[in-house]
């Protein structure tokens, strides 16, 4: 089958100018009459987010203090911006590109090597080719979000070329994952690891590992990929957080220390770390890592307003302590407007920067600035839609708690009850607080998670769920799938966003949950 690469559109991703050229040269050769260049992985992105690419050429390392290559592929697949169809070729001398193939789902297709030669290039690209033309039908349901469909296409091609076993199982094992299969997705990589050493495969059997309640074996499988240096974020990440499952939050914090050592530039980790650290009112590294996540996510897909939040919190524990309190001051008032700044159209974000300016100056004992802060809030959240307003009840209500407000909130509230009844989520969020006041833990925690499913990003109702599912499972010590619902609910919220008192009953939960699951292998 002879490629034709004359209708491929490439991008090359080099910030070494005659390098580039050089490549493109090559490409040229082989008769590729569309290519663009981008230097660093931002300028990529942008290029990506308005044309699809055939193929990308992307040198690993990009500069000092500069995304690498391999996070260009992280967040353009975060972003879904890059085809399964596509082509992505990592650029990188041979003796390190086994370090950087670990990952399962944001692995590149192949890999170059400078100085360029056409033949070895061509032989390569051809290759790849020609197994990406065979796999298209996975390719394309997996980009078209067909799940089950791509199932059945992997079988169906592993049958006609069980040559690509190893490619397509990789495929299968993915989406086994996305389906929530995890005990099919295990059986899958565990298979596989039998016969040879896949890196990937130990990522994404420590990931379904960790999904299944057993931790132990997560931490096993995921310190193996860890321990032999291979650069993955999700390793990092899933090893992470099946510490923080069983109550090793230090360890955790040392280990994705460790991780953004090695990545410096990841947004994900650094945002992880960040967290964990302010979870163990670390202050000053929690400070440090959400400074670099700010900084890496900007106009990323990574980029939260979470961050802005845990950072402004932070900095607010630290004030007290520092030596130039008014400098710490004046940077939270900075990272507030920031935030708003850097999320523009979203006017939930400011109602959230001015609550929370208002609980860290009531925090810092400045109630003159934390009252203005709340009566700003206060008329913010006036300008909301009703439905909106349901949403961010509970937090107003907390922050005016003890003011000059709380009376007017207070009346108010009654107002918006009979909004909230007309919410399918915040009826079953009521219908469940119910339930949980008359002991029925089990009728609560299905109630909580239907309003959770319904509004995922109610962090209060998050909250809700998890102290439910911990009765259901302290109560019942075999009922194992309350306590990793709780586990995965907790995983999902973002610390640095939650006000303090409810960043402090999420340690006391995340405490619970990891008591309970210190218990599990007694109770399988």
């Amino acid at each position: 089958m002879e490629i034709n690469y004359s209708g491929k559109s490439v991008l090359i991703v080099d910030n070494k100018l005659s390098e580039l050229g050089a490549l493109r040269q090559i490409l040229g050769q082989l008769g590729v009459q569309r290519i663009q260049v981008a230097s660093s992985v931002n300028m990529a992105l942008s290029l990506m987010r308005v044309e699809q690419y055939d193929l990308c050429f992307v040198d690993y390392d990009l500069g000092r203090d500069e995304k690498n290559g391999l996070q260009l592929l992280h967040e353009a697949n975060a972003e879904q911006l890059f085809s399964h169809r596509n082509l992505f070729v990592l650029v990188v001398d041979s003796e390190r590109s086994h370090l950087l193939f670990g990952s399962l789902e944001n692995s590149p297709d192949t890999y170059i090597s400078k100085p360029y030669d056409l033949m070895s290039l061509r032989a390569r690209l051809d290759k790849v080719m020609r197994v990406k033309h065979v796999t298209e039908p996975v390719d394309r349901l997996l980009d078209e979000h067909k799940l089950d469909k791509a199932l059945k296409a992997c079988d169906q091609l592993t049958d006609m070329f069980p040559g690509l076993h190893l490619y397509l199982s990789r495929l299968k094992g993915i989406v086994l994952l996305q389906l929530e299969r995890y005990a099919e997705a295990a059986k899958l990589f565990e298979g596989l690891i039998e016969r040879r050493d896949l890196p990937w495969a130990e990522v994404g059997l420590g990931s379904a590992f960790f999904h299944l309640g057993r931790y132990d074996d997560a931490l096993r499988m995921l310190n193996r990929v860890v321990d032999n240096e291979h650069l993955c974020v999700e390793a990092f990440s899933w090893l992470g957080r099946a510490y923080w499952a069983t109550g090793a939050l230090q360890q955790a914090i040392s280990l994705m220390r460790k991780a953004v050592m090695l990545q410096p530039t990841s947004p994900q980790l650094l945002r992880e770390l960040a967290d964990l650290a302010a979870q163990a009112e670390d202050w000053k590294i929690a400070i440090d890592a959400y400074r670099s996540a700010i900084r890496y996510a900007r106009n990323s897909v990574f980029q939260e307003p979470s961050a802005y939040f845990g950072l402004a919190r932070a900095l607010a524990h630290q004030m007290s302590k520092a030596d130039h309190p008014q400098e710490a001051e004046e940077e939270i008032i900075r990272l507030l407007e920031d935030v708003v700044l850097d999320h523009q159209g979203y006017d939930e974000i400011g109602l959230h920067a001015k609550l929370c300016a208002s609980d860290i100056f009531k925090l810092g004992n400045v109630p003159e600035l934390s009252e203005q802060r709340l009566r700003d809030a206060w008329a913010m959240f006036q300008q909301l839609e009703k439905e909106v307003q349901c949403i961010w009840l509970d937090s107003i209500v907390d922050a005016s708690n003890g003011s000059a407000l709380s009376s007017e909130v207070t009346e108010y509230k009654k107002v918006l009850a009979t909004v909230m009844v007309t919410l399918h989520w915040g009826k079953a969020n009521l219908r469940a607080m119910l339930c949980f006041r008359k002991g029925e833990f089990e009728q609560a925690f299905k109630l909580f998670a239907q309003a959770h499913e319904m509004l995922p990003r109610h962090a209060g109702i998050a909250l809700n769920m998890v102290q439910a599912g911990i009765e259901v499972a302290r109560r019942s010590r075999g009922n194992m799938e309350a306590l990793l619902r709780c586990d995965a609910v907790l995983a999902k919220v973002r610390f640095g966003e939650l006000s303090a008192r409810q960043q402090a009953r999420y340690r006391t939960l995340a405490q619970r949950c990891a008591e309970l699951d210190r218990q599990l292998p007694e109770t399988l």
